[in-house]
C-alpha cells in the first residue's frame, strides 16, 4: 500500500474538541484509510469521504460529549431505541441465522423453564408450616432375620412418648382410611362417596401440623369425643353444598355403613402445597366405642403398619444429642416388649423437610410417590446443559458470521465510535434475540409438561399469573443475552477500521477463538453421543424385563379384589356366578398376584439332621388350589396342597437349597415351624420372579389359606375378551351394587413394575433429539464460519478441477475429527454410566457393542446430513466471486 498524508485541516479541528489520547488513536485510524481509499478509488474519493468522515465524527462527538455532561455515562433512552432499532433490523436481515439462533435458544430456555418451574414445585412442599424444624415423623427399621424399613410404627408408640419421654413438646399420631362416605340431607336422601383421604386424629394433629384456618368449630375440642369429624372446607362443600361452615356443623356423616358421627369443625387449608392434604378427620376416640376397635391393639408392640403415623414436635434448639436420648428411651421400651425373638424393630426419625423426598419411606397411605431428591438434580442438570448448549450455539453461529459485521465495525469506529459502544449494541442484538426465544419457549414449555404428563403430578403446571415467574423469565432473557452475547461482541468489535474497509478483507480470527469453538461442538457431541449410547442401552434392558419370562403365566389372566369390608358369603356367591360364564378357562380366589411390588413376609425356622436351627424371613402366597392351574406354576416334585389343609405348604426353589438341599427335590417332607404353627413340605416349586427383575429370586412359601383371599383371578381365551368383561361386570353388579369394578391385567401389572425404566428411556429419548438438533445448529455454525474463511480456496481449486468430492473432504475432514474425538471421550464414559445404572437390576441383558458404535455411526450420520447442503452451496458457487479481486 502506498503512503499519502490526509489533509491537515481536519485534524486542527479535531484537537478543538478531542483528548489528545483519543487524537491519536483517531489519527492513526484516519491515516489507514485514506491510504487505503487512495489506493483502491483515487485522491478525489478518498478526500470526499475523509471530509465527510470528519464532519460526522465531530456530530458524533459533539452529541457525545453533550449526553456525557448530562447524564454521565448513562446510556440514555435515544440511544438505547436506536441500538434496538439497528438491533431488529439486522435480524430481519439475516433471517436464517437468526431462525437457526432464536429455535436453538428457545430449545434451551423451554427445557430450563419447564425443569425449573417443576423443581421448584418439588421443593416448595411442607415450607409453609410453622416450626418445621422442630417436627419429625417417627418411622420403624427391622433388623434380625427380617430387614426392611416401614413408615409407620405400632401403635403403643405414641402413648409411649407422650406419657415417659421428656424433651418433647407435642406428640401426635393418626392411622389413614379408606371408607365409603354416605351423606343424608335434609330431605332424608342419602348419596355417597368414595373416599380414601381420611384420617383417624386426635385435637394434637391440629397443633403440630398447623397448616388450617377454622371457620368453625375449634382445634382444642372438636376431636376431643367419640363420634366427631372435621372436614376440609371443599370436601364439607360436595358433602351439603356451598353452605355457611357453622350451618355444616352437627351434620351427620357416615362412613362404612355403621360409623356415625357429627360434623364438629370446618378447616382450610392455607396453602396447596402440603402432603398431608387429608379432608375427613374422624376423632380418634371413636375407636373406643365403636367397630374400630378391632382394628387396633393399645398395648401391642410387634405389629407395625405403615397407616399408623406418629409425629412429634420438639422444643426449640434441641440438640442432636437430645434427639438420640429420646429415640434410645423409646427403642428400650420396644426391645422390653418385643414378643418376636426373631426380629426386632428399630425406631428411627425423619425430619419433615424430608418427608416429600423419602423414596426408601414413601409418603402416606394412599399419597402419591414421594419425590427422589437425586432426580430432581439429575433434572436440573439437564436444564443447565441444554441452556449451555444452545448458548453455545449461539456463540459459534454469530461468532461465524463476525466477519459479515465488520464494515459496519469499521465504519462506526471511523466514526468515532468507542469499542464499549459497539459491545453495547451487539449485546442489545443478542438480548433481543434472547428475548423473543423466550417467547417462542412458552408454548414449547406447556407442550413439553403436556408432553411428560405421566412424570409430574397432576396438580403441576407452569404459573403465568405468577409474577415472579415473569421476573424470572426477564432476569433469564438478560442472562442468556449477556451469556450468549458478549463473546461475540467482543470479536466483532475488535477489528481494524483499515482492515474491515478494504474490499479485500480475509478475517482471521485469533487461534484461541478458533480453539474454543471446537471445544464447544467437541463438548456437544460428547454429550449427544453419550445420550444416543445410554438410551439405546436403556431401551435394550426395558425391551429385556418386558420380554423376559417370569416363570408364570400373565397374558390372558385378570384380577380384581373384592371389597374387604364385605362378607367372604358375598365374594362366594359371586364365584358361583362367575363359575358359570363358559368363556371362562380358570378360576381362583387367593390373598396375592403371583407378582407384585409390594411384599408379604413370615419368619420361619427349620432344624436339621443335627438339629441345628435355621431361620429365614420366607415370602408368602396364600390362597385356593387352583393357585397352581391359573398362573401355570410348575411343580418339580411333590404334589399341590390339598383343599383345607392349611397345614401343607409349597417352598420354591431357592427356599429348598438355602435350607440345604443340593438336589430341591429332597426338601418334599421336610416340616418348618412359623411360630406355634407346623407346616409340612408337600411340593418344590420351580422358581419364578415374585417381584420385579431388580431382586434375585428370595425364598418363597405356598400355602392353602382361603380365608382373606379377596383376590379373584381369571383365565381368559383373549378373543372372548370383551364377552367376559361384560358379563363379569354384570354379575359383580349384582352382587357389589355400590361398588366400583377395578379390573387388571396381569401381563400391565408386569409392565408397570417398570415405569420408572420406561419414563427414563422416554426422557433420554427427547433428550437425545433435543441435544442432536442443538449440536447440529452449532455444526452449521462453524462448518458456515469454517466456508466464509476457505471460500478462496475453494475456487481456486475449482478453477483447477477439484471435484465435488475433494472439495467436501477438505471442508468436513475436520469436523469429523471432532466428532471422532467425541466418540473417543463418549465411549469409556457411557460405559461407566450404562453399568452404574444396570447395577439395580439383578438380571440384565447383554449391551451388545454394536450399540456403542451406533452412537458414533448416528453422529456422523447426523454430521453429514447438516453440512452437506453447506458444501454442496459453497461447491455450486461461481469462483469468480470469491475471486474477483484476487
Amino acid at each position: 500500500m502506498s503512503t499519502h498524508n490526509p489533509p491537515k485541516l481536519p485534524l486542527k479541528i479535531f484537537r478543538s474538541f478531542c483528548s489528545e489520547e483519543r487524537l491519536e488513536e483517531l489519527e492513526g485510524d484516519l491515516y489507514e484509510v485514506y491510504n487505503a481509499f487512495i489506493d483502491e478509488r483515487g485522491s478525489l474519493y478518498a478526500n470526499l469521504f475523509y471530509w465527510w468522515i470528519v464532519i460526522r465524527s465531530f456530530r458524533s462527538f459533539a452529541l457525545k460529549r453533550t449526553k456525557m455532561r448530562n447524564k454521565g455515562h448513562l446510556l440514555s433512552i435515544a440511544s438505547l431505541s436506536h441500538n434496538i432499532k439497528i438491533a431488529w433490523r439486522n435480524i430481519i436481515r439475516r433471517k436464517t441465522t437468526t431462525a437457526i439462533n432464536i429455535i436453538g435458544l428457545a430449545i434451551g430456555i423451554s427445557g430450563f423453564v419447564a425443569i425449573f418451574s417443576l423443581i421448584s414445585y418439588e421443593l416448595s412442599f411442607n415450607k409453609h408450616l410453622p416450626d418445621r424444624d422442630r417436627i419429625y415423623r417417627v418411622y420403624t427399621e427391622f433388623g434380625g432375620a427380617f430387614s426392611g424399613t416401614n413408615s409407620g410404627t405400632a401403635v403403643p408408640v405414641a402413648t409411649f412418648l407422650k406419657d415417659y419421654v421428656s424433651g418433647i413438646e407435642t406428640v401426635t399420631h393418626f392411622h389413614n382410611q379408606s371408607f365409603d362416605v354416605a351423606v343424608e340431607d335434609k330431605a332424608g336422601n342419602t348419596q355417597s362417596y368414595s373416599r380414601s383421604n381420611i384420617i383417624l386424629a386426635d385435637p394434637t394433629y391440629f397443633k403440630v401440623v398447623n397448616q388450617y384456618k377454622w371457620l368453625a368449630g375449634s382445634p382444642h375440642t372438636a376431636l376431643l369425643n367419640p363420634g366427631q369429624v372435621v372436614l376440609e372446607r371443599k370436601q364439607a362443600e360436595k358433602y351439603f353444598g356451598r353452605i355457611a361452615p357453622l350451618d355444616m356443623v352437627g351434620r351427620k356423616i357416615i362412613y362404612q355403613d355403621s360409623l356415625d358421627v357429627m360434623v364438629s369443625g370446618i378447616v382450610e387449608l392455607t396453602a396447596d402445597r402440603t402432603d398431608f392434604n387429608f379432608t375427613d378427620f374422624i376423632s380418634f376416640k371413636s375407636t373406643e366405642t365403636t367397630w374400630l376397635k378391632d382394628f387396633f391393639t393399645a398395648d401391642d408392640w410387634s405389629s407395625v403398619s405403615s397407616g399408623w403415623q406418629t409425629f412429634i414436635q420438639v422444643y426449640e434448639n434441641t440438640s442432636e444429642e437430645q434427639l438420640n436420648d429420646i429415640l434410645v428411651a423409646l427403642n428400650q421400651e420396644a426391645k422390653k416388649n418385643q414378643t418376636n425373638s426373631v426380629w426386632e424393630t428399630i425406631y428411627k426419625i425423619q425430619p419433615l423437610d424430608d418427608l416429600h423426598y423419602g423414596t426408601n419411606l414413601g409418603i402416606f397411605d394412599h399419597s402419591g410417590p414421594a419425590t427422589q431428591l437425586l432426580t430432581l438434580k439429575v433434572l436440573l442438570g439437564v436444564a443447565v446443559a441444554l441452556l449451555i448448549i444452545a448458548i453455545f450455539n449461539f456463540i459459534n453461529l454469530e461468532t461465524a458470521q463476525a466477519i459479515n459485521k465488520s464494515k459496519e465495525v469499521g465504519l462506526r469506529k471511523s466514526l468515532g465510535v468507542s469499542k464499549s459502544s459497539l459491545i453495547t449494541r451487539f449485546l442489545t442484538e443478542s438480548t433481543l434475540v434472547a428475548f423473543l426465544a423466550a417467547l417462542v419457549s412458552l408454548p414449547l414449555s406447556f407442550y413439553g409438561v403436556e408432553f411428560f404428563s405421566e412424570f409430574v403430578p397432576k396438580e403441576f403446571s407452569i404459573e403465568l399469573s405468577n409474577p415472579l415467574f415473569w421476573v424470572s423469565l426477564l432476569l433469564l432473557v438478560f442472562v442468556v443475552g449477556f451469556l450468549a452475547g458478549i463473546y461475540p461482541a467482543f470479536i466483532a468489535s475488535s477489528f481494524s477500521p483499515a482492515q474491515t474497509l478494504k474490499p479485500t478483507l480475509k478475517f482471521t480470527p485469533k487461534s484461541g477463538g478458533k480453539r474454543l469453538r471446537k471445544v464447544f461442538i467437541v463438548s456437544q457431541f460428547i454429550v449427544a453421543q453419550l445420550l444416543v449410547i445410554c438410551t439405546l442401552a436403556m431401551l435394550s434392558q426395558v425391551s429385556y424385563l418386558l420380554e423376559k419370562e417370569m416363570g408364570f403365566e400373565d397374558e390372558g389372566v385378570i384380577y380384581f379384589r373384592t371389597p374387604y369390608y364385605e362378607t367372604i358369603e358375598k365374594q362366594q356367591v359371586l364365584l358361583n356366578e362367575l363359575s358359570k360364564i363358559p368363556q371362562i378357562q380358570t378360576l381362583s380366589y387367593h390373598q396375592e398376584i403371583p407378582a407384585r411390588q409390594g411384599w408379604s413376609k413370615s419368619t420361619m425356622k427349620y432344624y436339621d439332621q443335627d438339629s441345628t436351627e435355621i431361620i429365614h424371613s420366607v415370602h408368602q402366597k396364600k390362597g385356593d388350589i387352583n393357585y397352581l392351574e391359573l398362573y401355570q406354576l410348575e411343580l418339580i416334585a411333590g404334589r399341590n396342597v390339598h383343599e383345607k389343609a392349611d397345614r401343607e405348604t409349597l417352598i420354591n426353589e431357592t427356599y429348598a437349597k438355602m435350607l440345604g438341599f443340593d438336589d430341591p427335590k429332597k426338601a418334599v417332607g421336610v416340616r418348618m415351624l412359623n411360630g406355634e404353627k407346623v407346616f409340612e413340605v408337600v411340593g418344590i416349586l420351580k422358581d419364578f420372579h415374585f417381584q420385579s427383575l431388580h431382586s434375585e429370586i428370595e425364598p418363597l412359601m405356598y400355602t392353602y389359606e382361603p380365608k382373606n383371599s379377596r383376590i379373584i383371578g381369571m383365565a381368559v381365551d383373549t378373543d372372548q375378551l370383551k364377552t367376559v368383561i361384560d358379563q363379569v361386570n354384570d354379575r359383580w353388579d349384582h352382587v357389589y351394587p355400590d361398588d366400583p369394578l377395578e379390573m387388571q391385567f396381569m401381563d400391565e401389572t408386569i409392565e408397570s413394575f417398570y415405569q420408572t425404566e420406561q419414563r427414563t428411556s422416554k426422557v433420554a429419548m427427547v433428550a437425545t433429539v433435543v441435544a442432536i438438533l442443538i449440536s447440529c445448529l452449532g455444526l452449521f455454525g462453524l462448518i458456515s464460519y469454517n466456508i466464509i474463511q476457505k471460500s478462496k480456496e475453494v475456487g481456486i481449486r475449482k478453477v483447477l478441477g477439484a471435484s465435488l468430492l475433494n472439495i467436501g473432504t477438505i471442508l468436513s475432514k475436520e469436523f469429523f475429527i471432532l466428532i471422532l474425538v467425541a466418540f473417543v471421550v463418549a465411549f469409556p464414559v457411557s460405559y461407566i454410566l450404562i453399568g452404574y445404572w444396570m447395577e439395580d437390576f439383578s438380571y440384565t441383558t447383554n449391551i451388545s457393542w454394536w450399540i456403542y458404535g451406533l452412537g458414533g455411526i448416528i453422529s456422523i450420520v447426523i454430521a453429514l446430513m447438516t453440512i452437506g447442503a453447506k458444501i454442496w452451496k459453497a461447491s455450486d458457487a461461481n469462483p469468480v466471486e470469491s475471486l474477483r479481486y484476487e
